[in-house]
């Protein structure tokens, strides 16, 4: 071999850069980003995700041989967790392109549930923007897609709130329904790492939601409410005081204030606010200022609602 040249790898072998330790590695910050994202919010989190997804896709454009389908699937979920920070945090113009770059990736990775979860956050995204029925058909295609009983339940309880949001109200239940039995059936061995916060208690926050969609009275509203909190307080503590959850709470909240419930809206509400006054969450925190709006036209001189206002100005 001449000086200067160039050894190219053996057709058949990982790159050095793509070994298993190499890829399990980069797997595993993906791991401890999710969680770090539990505990500080998206917004702390959204840079080092960007950077970390970019290193595995320069890997990947290099990778071949064994590993570079298992390469690809991490560059898929890592395509997925950024999708969602840009979610989080308003983004939805990136998160876009990134959930259509996670699709692309879990096909090359040949992974039926990454490319699932990808078209379900793709209906996810469609929800933030209001286009319930594009919410509807990209969850029912995830759902028609996956194997495995985590990434289906997933998929299919969105599609309940869909057609919830479009007024399908028997549709609706029948798919929370078929979620649960497709949860409770399965073992979530097949299901991609990012759902490892996904089980009953989210299923039944899920539920929450859709039956304060369709609710039409304060004890509708009441049941709505208590399934949120009943999801909310079965989780982990790590988990149950997590950005994320603190939206739930806000639902409950607003689901609360139109049962009737002031005094239990206003706790839900400060708890959440207490949540991210460390985390940030300005999306929330929007949602949390829309209720507390909600609560004070309909009880104007309620002190606590007052308070909790000059709280959040």
């Amino acid at each position: 071999m001449e000086k200067g040249e160039r050894r190219m790898p053996e057709r058949g072998r990982a790159t050095s850069k793509s070994t298993p330790v190499a890829v399990e590695t980069l797997a595993a910050t993906l791991a401890a980003q999710r969680r770090a994202d539990d505990l500080v919010g998206s917004q702390a989190v959204l840079p080092a995700a960007c950077d970390h997804l970019a290193h595995i896709l320069r890997l990947l454009q290099e990778a071949r041989g064994d590993y570079t389908r298992r390469l690809a699937a991490v560059a898929s979920e890592a395509s997925q967790f950024a999708g969602w920070l840009h979610t989080a945090t308003g983004a939805h113009d990136q998160a876009g392109s990134l959930y259509d770059q996670a699709l692309r990736l879990g096909v090359q990775a040949g992974d039926h549930n990454l490319a699932a979860t990808a078209l379900s956050m793709r209906g996810h995204l469609a929800w933030t923007s209001g286009d319930y029925t594009e919410m509807a058909e990209l969850s029912q295609a995830a759902a028609e897609m996956a194997t495995a009983a985590g990434t289906r339940t997933v998929a299919t309880q969105q599609r309940g709130r869909a057609l919830a949001l479009l007024g399908e109200r028997q549709d609706a239940l029948r798919a929370i329904g078929e979620a649960e039995e497709v949860l409770a059936k399965g073992t979530g061995r097949d299901d991609p790492d990012g759902l490892y916060f996904y089980g009953t208690e989210l299923l039944a926050m899920q539920l929450g939601l859709i039956l304060a969609y369709l609710a039409r009275s304060p004890a509708e509203y009441l049941a709505a409410a208590e399934a949120i909190a009943g999801g909310i307080a079965a989780f982990p503590p790590a988990l149950r005081d997590s950005e994320w959850v603190a939206w739930y709470r806000v639902q409950a909240a607003a689901a609360l204030g139109m049962a009737g419930e002031a005094e239990e809206a206003l706790t839900g509400l400060r708890k959440a606010f207490g949540v991210l006054s460390s985390t940030g969450g300005t999306k929330t925190i929007a949602d949390i200022a829309r209720v507390h709006r909600s609560l004070a036209r309909r009880w104007p001189r309620h002190p606590d609602v007052a308070s909790f206002g000059e709280a959040l100005r």
